[in-house]
């Protein structure tokens, strides 16, 4: 019988799975250590130093209704256009940093 993860265990693991995503990218990656901060974590390209501040969140299906299966948008915590949420769907152990929408940032 499969067990699932509580929902506080969902999102440790989520960040695990982008931690080894990006390092399989090549990155060098700093985890933050305060729970409920903007930045989940910072990953460094090692041939330009450059830099990604990463918001990690869990990808969610809808579950009736009739977009039922679509995927659920999340927006990041702060509005800030220097961090890039990166998603983790645990169905299918993928993750992708998602695109901008052209949006204008005042």
């Amino acid at each position: 019988m499969k067990r699932s993860l509580l929902n506080k265990n969902k999102g440790c693991y989520c960040e695990n799975l982008a931690i080894c995503w990006l390092q399989e990218q090549g990155y060098f990656v700093f985890k933050g250590v305060q729970t409920q901060s903007a930045v989940d974590m910072i990953a460094v390209d090692p041939k330009t130093l450059e830099t990604i501040l990463i918001d990690v969140k869990m990808v969610s299906r809808r579950k009736t209704g009739p977009k039922k299966g679509h995927e659920i948008g999340r927006m990041a915590r702060v509005d800030n256009k220097k961090i890039h949420i990166l998603k983790v769907d645990l169905e299918t152990k993928q993750c992708r940093i998602v695109k901008k929408r052209n949006k204008k940032w005042y």
